[in-house]
């Protein structure tokens, strides 16, 4: 039955305002296959739970290390620090922490406990309000996803998917019948580019976007572009971008998002390397770009 299948979910967020048409619960699941340098949720990468550190929090007592069973831990230099790519995310550290400075991010849920949370936020919706699947890349939990997208439309509920298309179209086309709206996000249309920030070819998540328009015409599609200076905010990648979304005919929105500083810090609080850092974009850059895309007749909103 569709209410026991369990997935991996790292949040919920209730009352979303940018998520989807109206008032939304954000459900988000792990597992990405993108390496995206910007990443602002680093802790959604791996499909299985993660131990996040705070230093904050963290009196260096070695209770954690002591608690290890990998022997992966040690205090070093005034921090934490963990053997690169060995934590199993078992959680014993996390348990042992006397000051909640180490705690799980993951936890497996079957779609009735999500469900029983959206359900909850249902006086919220209105008309256009509902619950949208985000991640990491929910089509790398796609049973998973689909079990969710169906209980909320038996609910009355609308839905969306926030997802980079990289995945089988046969994954993303067994979704579709029960989406109204996917956040179809593009990390960079240059080929090279694509390859170079996230480390996945992005001809399938073209193919992909092309054929959910042609297959699914009712499915609202939102194009999404998180804007990272120096990486793809040129006016070329402009012109690629205006092309590309004038290619999707049932495409009614076309979203900059301007880079944001809140996932600095989470790559280290993992225990994965250092933070990606780059300019926040000014409020006159965007709209410098966004009025680029309107001038070049892409024909829907830009936002």
């Amino acid at each position: 039955m569709d209410g026991e299948k369990t997935g991996i979910v790292f949040n919920i967020q209730h009352c979303c305002i940018h998520d989807g048409p109206g008032i939304r619960t954000g459900v988000f699941l792990k597992g990405c296959p993108l390496r995206c340098l910007w990443c602002a949720n680093p802790e959604s990468q791996l499909a299985h739970p993660q131990v996040f550190w705070d230093e904050r929090k963290c009196s260096l007592c070695g209770a954690c290390v002591a608690a290890c069973p990998q022997k992966v831990l040690s205090v070093s230099d005034g921090k934490v620090r963990v053997k690169p790519n060995t934590c199993v995310g078992c959680g014993s550290c996390a348990a042992a922490c006397p000051l909640g400075a180490r705690e799980m991010t993951g936890k497996r849920l079957r779609v009735d406990e999500v469900m029983r949370e959206v359900l909850e936020d249902r006086i919220f919706y209105g008309e256009d309000g509902g619950l949208t699947v985000s991640g990491g890349e929910p089509l790398m939990q796609a049973e998973f996803t689909l079990a969710l997208l169906r209980a909320a439309k038996e609910a009355g509920i609308t839905t969306a998917v926030e997802t980079s298309g990289f995945a089988a179209w046969e994954t993303l086309k067994s979704l579709a019948p029960y989406c109204d709206t996917f956040l179809y996000d593009i990390k960079a249309v240059d080929p090279q580019k694509h390859l170079r920030y996230t480390g996945v070819n992005n001809a399938g998540i073209l193919e992909n976007l092309k054929l959910l328009s042609a297959h699914f015409p009712q499915c609202d599609i939102w194009i999404r572009t998180p804007l990272i200076p120096g990486y793809n905010d040129s006016e070329a990648d402009m012109a690629l971008l205006a092309d590309l979304a004038k290619s999707v005919p049932t495409a009614s929105q076309l979203h900059l998002l301007p880079y944001h500083d809140l996932g600095e810090g989470k790559r280290e609080q993992l225990g994965e390397g250092e933070a990606f850092r780059a300019e926040i974009p000014t409020a006159e850059h965007m709209e410098r770009l966004r009025d680029l895309l309107r001038s070049s007749g892409v024909g829907i909103a830009v936002l």
